[in-house]
């Protein structure tokens, strides 16, 4: 007897790298999902009692809850492991964790306190405020990731400039964690990589795009999307 498959409903919120993360992972093994939009404050309340969660993505599996992204992907992996995204050798997948870490639990937090702080400057009320309390933000964190991230950034444009995939000869979740990831560093991708509108669109993207730093970044990340994305990323239409 074939095992019957889950079914899978992904809340998301759209522009979030956490949420394309998962999408991307998921569109990648080709595995059908459904997709429901989670939206900031309207939202809060509806999320915590469908999932006792507090922050997107979640995955529901046959009503088993799922989340954050990484729990989501270390799911998606154990039931859906072909193709791999994930190397056998011990030493590389090491790498590619190692990888991840640092772009979903350093970079990509770091990268939002530092634009809450944006919008906090630009008067983005009340999504400033409410992000601002949610996420730990304060002038002097803001300040110290900031820092922070200078860095690593200059460290990652390097690293990419000399190869196509952050680990080994292939594409694997090093290579989509942190080009989903560098989303609020750089900004979102290009509308034919990305539809986004304007607005939204303004939100994202701490670093100038002339610093010629940053160049070697912009085109591995489009390079990426290009290759391994499977086309033009859009929002859900449905519930």
């Amino acid at each position: 007897m074939v095992a019957r498959m889950p079914k899978l409903t992904l809340i998301e919120l759209y522009p979030s790298p956490w949420s394309e993360r998962l999408r991307w992972a998921l569109e990648w093994k080709r595995v059908p999902y459904a997709r429901r939009a989670y939206q900031p404050l309207a939202g809060e309340e509806e999320l915590r009692r469908a999932t006792g969660l507090s922050t997107v993505p979640v995955l529901l599996a046959d009503g088993e809850v799922v989340g954050d992204s990484d729990a989501a992907l270390a799911w998606l992996e154990e039931h859906h492991p072909s193709p791999a995204l994930l190397p056998e050798d011990p030493r590389l997948r090491a790498q590619v964790r190692a990888w991840e870490i640092a772009a979903t639990e350093t970079m990509a937090p770091a990268a939002r306190l530092v634009m809450i702080g944006r919008w906090k400057a630009r008067g983005m009320q009340p999504f400033a405020d409410h992000f601002a309390a949610k996420y730990g933000w304060s002038p002097a964190e803001e300040a110290r990731t900031e820092r922070l991230l200078g860095a690593l950034v200059a460290d990652l444009a390097r690293a990419v400039a000399s190869s196509p995939y952050l680990v080994g000869d292939g594409f694997t979740r090093a290579d989509l964690s942190v080009a989903s990831m560098v989303a609020g560093l750089i900004g979102i991708p290009a509308d034919e990589l990305f539809a986004l509108d304007e607005s939204m669109r303004a939100m994202f993207g701490l670093l100038p795009e002339e610093d010629p730093v940053l160049a070697p970044l912009r085109a591995w990340r489009d390079g990426i999307y290009r290759r391994h994305r499977g086309g033009r990323v859009t929002p859900g239409t449905g519930n």
